[in-house]
C-alpha cells in the first residue's frame, strides 16, 4: 500500500515509495562533465522532480533505459529543496524497482466530486433546455451510455486546469452555472445556445487524450486537437438529425472553433457573435481561475508567495 504522497512531502524526508514515471530526460553537468538524470515522478496528488547523479556514463545511460514513461517504479531518495521547489535527490547505487501490483487509485489524479451525481446533474440541465433542436442535439450524446462513460470521466487537460479524471465534466457543469448568471444579467444572450456550446466545446477532448497512469495526448490529439476533433464531432451528430436548422448548426460549430477566442491561442476563427464572445470569456474565466486555484493550492503551507512562469508570468500569493 503506498504510504508517501507527492503533497505530503517535506524537506529531508527519507522517500522510499512508488510513483508513475511521466518523463525522463538527460541533462549535462553546468560545473563538470558527464550527465545526470532528471525524472518527472507522479500520483494522485501531483508531480515532484527527482534527479539521479550520475557518475559513471555507463550507469547513468543503463538507468536511463530501465525507465519507460507511464510505468510504475519504487523510488528511493531523500527530499531536497532547490530554488524554493521540492525535489528528490537518488544516489548512484540506489535500488530501482519496476513495479506491476500497485492500486491505480493510488497513482492518477481524479476529481473530489461524485461522478454518478455530476453526470445526473448534467442530463438534468439538458431536459431544461428549451429549444427542440438543441436539446435533441444534446441528448444524441447524453443517451450514449458508452459516450458519457467516456465523457464523464476525461480530463480537461493534460496539464492546466481540471488535469484529472472527471475534469471536463466538472469544468462544463461549472460553465452552465456562470453562463446563467451571466445571461440572468444580460437577458438578451440565448442561454440554450450558451448551454450548448458549454456541453459542446471541448467534447474532442474525449479523444485527444488518452488516460493510463498518466495524462497524455493521443495520436489523434497531437495530429488534430480537441478543437477539430469536437468540429468533427458534432458535425457528424447534426447530420443525423432531420431538419436541424442551418443557421443554429453554424453558430454551434462556430463556437466550438472560436471559444479560445485568439488563433494564436488555437482557434482558427474569433468569435464572432454575442453568445460566441460571451462563451469564450465564460470558459476562460473557469479555466483560468481552476488554474491559479491548483497552484496556489500546490504551494499554499510552504511559502507566501510564488513565482510561476508561462501566460501568468508573476508572483501569487498563497495566503
Amino acid at each position: 500500500m503506498k504510504k508517501q504522497f507527492v503533497d505530503q512531502l517535506n524537506k529531508d524526508d527519507q522517500v522510499n515509495d512508488v510513483f508513475v514515471l511521466h518523463k525522463i530526460d538527460r541533462k549535462n553537468y553546468k560545473n563538470k562533465p558527464g550527465t545526470y538524470l532528471q525524472l518527472i515522478l507522479g500520483d494522485k496528488t501531483g508531480t515532484i522532480i527527482a534527479k539521479y547523479w550520475g557518475s559513471d556514463e555507463n550507469e547513468t545511460e543503463a538507468i536511463y533505459k530501465f525507465f519507460s514513461d507511464g510505468e510504475v517504479f519504487r523510488i528511493s531518495g531523500k527530499v531536497g529543496e532547490y530554488m524554493g521547489t521540492l525535489d528528490i535527490s537518488m544516489n548512484p547505487g540506489v535500488k530501482l524497482e519496476k513495479i506491476s501490483d500497485y492500486d491505480r487509485s493510488d497513482l492518477i489524479p481524479k476529481t473530489n466530486k461524485d461522478i454518478p451525481q455530476m453526470i445526473q446533474t448534467f442530463k438534468d440541465e439538458i431536459s431544461k433546455v428549451s429549444n427542440p433542436h438543441i436539446k435533441q442535439l444534446l441528448e444524441s450524446f447524453s443517451n450514449d451510455d458508452a459516450f458519457m462513460e467516456r465523457y464523464s470521466t476525461a480530463p480537461a487537460a493534460k496539464k492546466m486546469h481540471h488535469d484529472y479524471i472527471g475534469g471536463l465534466l466538472e469544468h462544463v457543469l461549472n460553465l452552465i452555472t456562470t453562463s446563467k448568471a451571466v445571461q440572468s444579467s444580460h437577458p438578451k444572450l440565448d442561454l440554450d445556445l450558451l448551454v450548448a456550446a458549454c456541453i459542446l466545446h471541448d467534447i474532442g477532448k474525449i479523444d485527444e487524450y488518452e488516460v493510463g497512469l498518466k495524462i497524455d495526448f493521443s495520436d489523434d490529439g497531437r495530429f488534430y486537437g480537441h478543437i477539430n476533433i469536437g468540429y468533427r464531432l458534432v458535425a457528424k451528430m447534426i447530420e443525423n438529425i432531420p431538419d436541424f436548422p442551418k443557421e443554429l448548426e453554424r453558430k454551434i460549430l462556430h463556437m466550438i472553433l472560436s471559444h479560445h477566442g485568439e488563433l494564436e491561442y488555437g482557434s482558427p476563427v474569433k468569435p464572432n457573435f454575442l453568445e460566441a464572445v460571451a462563451f469564450h470569456h465564460i470558459d476562460n474565466t473557469d479555466a483560468t481561475i481552476q488554474h491559479v486555484k491548483q497552484m496556489i493550492e500546490k504551494e499554499e503551507g510552504t511559502k507566501d508567495w510564488f513565482y510561476s512562469g508561462g501566460r501568468e508570468d508573476r508572483m501569487f500569493y498563497t495566503k
